[in-house]
């Protein structure tokens, strides 16, 4: 079986954000299994990444395409099938409609435009939850199809090497994308509240001014701006914090899918998740750490000051191990594995 995954982005960057993290674990974990992947995205020329997964230009879709399914990754990637007639399995992260999320709305002509083209297209629609699934429902009725994956973490993680913060204060951590105004202020005052006691990090960009924001986008100097890392030294990083902080978007628990929780856990780091994030159901779950109310800083901080005072110690090797067996990338490529054998058998 020959399987092409629609990126709509330079996939031979390093692997900073989640999207090409995914996107390596799942096509490489398809090989693992003997199934024939490749990667698909406008790149000039065809190559490896991890050694093993190969990357082709958009060409290679014409026909005829060697391709027994499609998979695209997120709303644009249908934008890129072209004349490709068979099977198409689309997932996107969250579904979008004509008022929200309301971040999305200078991109928001763009992605309605892409969910009418995956209702005509696709086969199947993958989403990672069942809010975003009941949304579906209601703008687009039962077609297509649809199929829940949740996100995952990886199986095995490195080892643990050095220590990369400098300060004598523990560390409460922001892993990933800060993607909302109000995500900034909650981190600035946060810090504000923090004071002498704990110090907060960012590991990720600030992309807050990309969603209708202004100039209140910036972080305060006090908040230590790491930048972007690649996956692999990410885990230094929540080895050696104190607290892993979780903010949601907005209000609304359908745009509240939050993967950095799942990394946190994997690394054993406590979690701090702000209600009402979807993923919060596994922090209760598992028991390392606690959540705390929409939108409110003060409790935010108080929070921080009381996992740093409980560290939780004796529950994160347990929290790992569960993490890799139950919540795996290689677990979420099972589910793939048995969609595309369904769709390849079928048409």
């Amino acid at each position: 079986m020959h399987i092409g995954i629609l990126f709509h982005k330079n996939p031979f960057l390093p692997p900073t954000g989640i999207d090409l993290v995914r996107l390596r674990a799942l096509a490489s974990g398809l090989i693992r299994r003997g199934i024939k992947a490749e990667i698909v995205s406008p790149v000039d020329r065809a190559g490896l990444i991890d050694g093993n997964v190969p990357v082709k230009p958009l060409a290679v879709l014409n026909d005829p395409s060697p391709y027994a399914v499609l998979k695209t990754c997120y709303h644009d990637s249908i934008e890129l099938i072209g004349s490709y007639q068979g099977p198409v399995v689309s997932r996107i992260v969250r579904v979008v409609d004509d008022r929200l999320p309301e971040r999305d709305e200078p991109a928001r002509a763009r992605l309605l435009r892409c969910q009418e083209r995956i209702r005509e297209r696709a086969s199947v629609l993958v989403l990672n939850n069942r809010e975003n699934m009941l949304r579906w429902r209601e703008l687009y009725g039962p077609e297509p199809r649809i199929v829940l994956v949740p996100t995952g973490c990886p199986q095995d993680i490195p080892p643990r090497l050095r220590n990369p913060f400098h300060g004598d204060r523990p560390v409460a951590l922001f892993l990933g994308s800060v993607a909302a105004p109000r995500m900034v202020r909650m981190l600035n005052e946060a810090a504000r509240r923090l004071g002498g006691v704990a110090e907060v990090h960012l590991v990720g960009l600030n992309k807050a001014c990309l969603y209708g924001g202004d100039e209140n986008c910036r972080l305060d100097s006090d908040i230590v701006d790491h930048g972007e890392v690649i996956e692999e030294d990410a885990w230094d990083y929540i080895r050696y914090a104190a607290v892993g902080i979780a903010l949601a978007t907005g209000p609304l628990p359908f745009d509240n899918d939050v993967s950095k929780i799942l990394t946190y856990l994997r690394g054993g780091l406590p979690v701090l998740s702000e209600e009402p994030i979807l993923n919060n159901a596994l922090v209760r779950q598992t028991g390392l750490g606690t959540t705390f109310a929409y939108d409110d800083a003060a409790e935010l901080a108080a929070k921080v000051k009381f996992l740093i005072r409980n560290p939780m110690r004796e529950k994160r090797e347990q929290v790992m191990r569960f993490m890799a067996e139950e919540h795996s990338w290689d677990r979420r490529v099972d589910t793939y594995v048995e969609l595309f054998n369904e769709l390849a058998q079928v048409y």
